[in-house]
């Protein structure tokens, strides 16, 4: 059977993660990574990332995801999660720069869903108490939970390895 060569362009968080993905996936292929810069010249490498999606309208400017379906965005970030979380727990943690955190999401505004769609994925989720909000007087509402965080700086060169 022929190597089947793989092309993917670009060496910040996504274009490693896919081709990382796509050589676990297709047994037996070449996966190239093309791209005018790789790290530490990226700008995903001087990002640090906590996974929480964010659909709402406050956040809209970051990605519009209103023509794709909730359930399908909760498989994604269900899949997302669970694959950090087993880097997160494995011994090569630290060198990839996976952690579990732990915070609050505090807002101006009661947002329209409380409870997000993703708040049976991620650790521990619920409503923040009142003690806990008078930390914020400019803030009405607030939720607690624990979540992935991704420091680019070491998880990129975990993923070229």
């Amino acid at each position: 059977m022929d190597t089947v060569c793989i092309a993917v362009i670009g060496a910040g968080v996504i274009g490693l993660s896919t081709a990382a993905c796509i050589s676990q996936l297709v047994r037996g292929c070449t996966v190239t990574v093309i791209s005018d810069r790789f790290t530490p010249d990226t700008t995903s490498n001087v990002a640090a990332g906590m996974l929480i999606p964010h659909t709402y309208s406050a956040f809209a400017f970051l990605h519009d995801l209103s023509d794709t379906p909730v359930p399908t965005q909760k498989r994604w970030f269900r899949e997302t999660f669970e694959h950090l979380s087993e880097i997160a727990k494995s011994a090569e943690a630290a060198d990839a720069g996976v952690h579990l955190v732990s915070g609050w999401q505090i807002f101006r505004s009661i947002p329209t869903e409380e409870v997000p769609f993703w708040a049976d994925v991620v650790l521990g989720f619920r409503k923040m108490t009142e003690a806990e909000l008078k930390r914020f007087p400019q803030y009405v509402f607030g939720q607690a939970f624990t979540t992935l965080k991704c420091e680019t700086s070491a998880y990129l060169p975990w993923l070229e390895r």
